[in-house]
């Protein structure tokens, strides 16, 4: 039997959503499921550092389309009308044939001010239209589940909860202290203590608020701790000038893209993970810095509570003085970092990639020809 799949967020810079799929992939490896074949289809080449199943092919759509039209024309016309086609990232082909398995991610309706009109509104029609064309509907978490209720007219009880998962094979505690020393110095140029946030510089996740409440302890509080930003080569808003407005341009480093492998060093070495954003269909920082064993600071807003309840600090708003006070908190306090640090990866393995995945089988089991 065979499976299609739309890669076409595995090419370039994997972010979230990129990562997701990669991670959906490599599980089917693991567990049982009816596919002989799994087709990834793409329009160009997957760089060879995606990792694949066994089963899996890449089947390269070479197009002169658009990527968005190619997903409406070039990538149905190749499927075929018969096996389920799983789209993994929002955008089902509207006029296909074949049964459709959709993964939403969380509406850009719920942070309207984060995009300009055209990109608001042309998502929010072609999301609606996938959602309503998919045979099996799922997002990540109750919150994006209501919001695609809400915004797109559906029934609630037509999408299924399946929310983002975590590797805790390679995403979990590391002991190897010299390890981690060696990595601070590599990054930094010394062995000092640093603040982490992992994602995108989009306008949601308040990088130039975080950035002022970071400046604002180093200048008040005297905190030796550096800030290590990474995925800043990812799309996103300027930040520099508040970095150049609090002075504190040998206090704040970023990384541009990295590793998965290079991630796991960066959770483990930090002294916690800062995740301001004000709204996210899931999160999947927080749930993998759970997972290595670090105190981690996010906003009670969106689908934080539902994962990170009890063990993340949840933190109100993402106001400079609220951030400001919420680390300050966190690093003062050695007995609440060490309950962090022993929680994290008991709720974290509750999302264990494998464990999410399986439910995508358990969906998909009545379209399967």
């Amino acid at each position: 039997m065979l499976l299609g799949v739309n890669g076409i967020r595995l090419l370039g810079k994997r972010s979230g959503v990129g990562r997701a799929i990669e991670a959906i992939l490599k599980c089917t490896d693991e567990l049982e499921h009816p596919f002989t074949e799994i087709r990834v289809y793409t329009p160009k080449p997957l760089d060879h550092l995606v990792q694949l199943p066994s089963l899996a092919t890449n089947v390269v759509l070479e197009s002169p389309l658009p990527y968005a039209l190619w997903e409406q024309i070039t990538l149905p016309m190749a499927h075929g009308n018969k096996h389920l086609l799983l789209c993994p990232s929002y955008i089902a082909p509207i006029f296909a044939q074949c049964p459709i398995f959709l993964i939403h991610h969380g509406s850009y309706e719920g942070y309207p001010q984060g995009y300009d009109w055209f990109t608001l509104n042309k998502a929010r029609l072609i999301y609606a239209l996938s959602a309503k064309r998919a045979n099996v509907l799922s997002t990540v978490s109750e919150c994006s589940r209501q919001d695609m209720a809400h915004f797109y007219g559906l029934a609630p009880e037509k999408i299924h909860v399946v929310p983002e998962g975590v590797d805790t094979e390679l995403f979990c505690p590391m002991i190897d202290q010299q390890h981690l020393s060696a990595w601070r110095k590599e990054i930094f140029g010394e062995d000092v203590p640093f603040i982490l946030f992992v994602g995108k510089p989009t306008k949601r996740h308040n990088l130039p608020s975080l950035i002022r409440a970071f400046g604002q302890l180093k200048h008040e509080k005297k905190i030796p701790h550096k800030l290590l930003l990474i995925g800043m080569s990812l799309p996103g808003t300027p930040f520099e000038h508040a970095i150049a407005d609090m002075g504190i341009e040998r206090e704040v480093f970023t990384i541009g893209h990295t590793s998965h492998d290079n991630i796991v060093l960066a959770y483990n070495a930090s002294d916690l993970l800062i995740y301001p954003s004000s709204y996210e269909g899931f999160g999947m920082p927080v749930l993998e810095a759970m997972a290595c064993g670090r105190p981690v600071i996010a906003i009670n807003n969106t689908a934080f509570p539902e994962f990170s309840r009890g063990i993340a600090h949840l933190l109100p708003d993402v106001e400079v003085d609220t951030l400001k006070e919420g680390m300050l908190a966190v690093l003062n306090d050695p007995v609440w970092r060490s309950e962090m640090a022993k929680a994290g990866p008991q709720r974290a393995a509750q999302y264990d990639w494998r464990l999410v995945t399986q439910h995508y089988l358990d969906l998909m089991m009545p379209f399967v020809a």
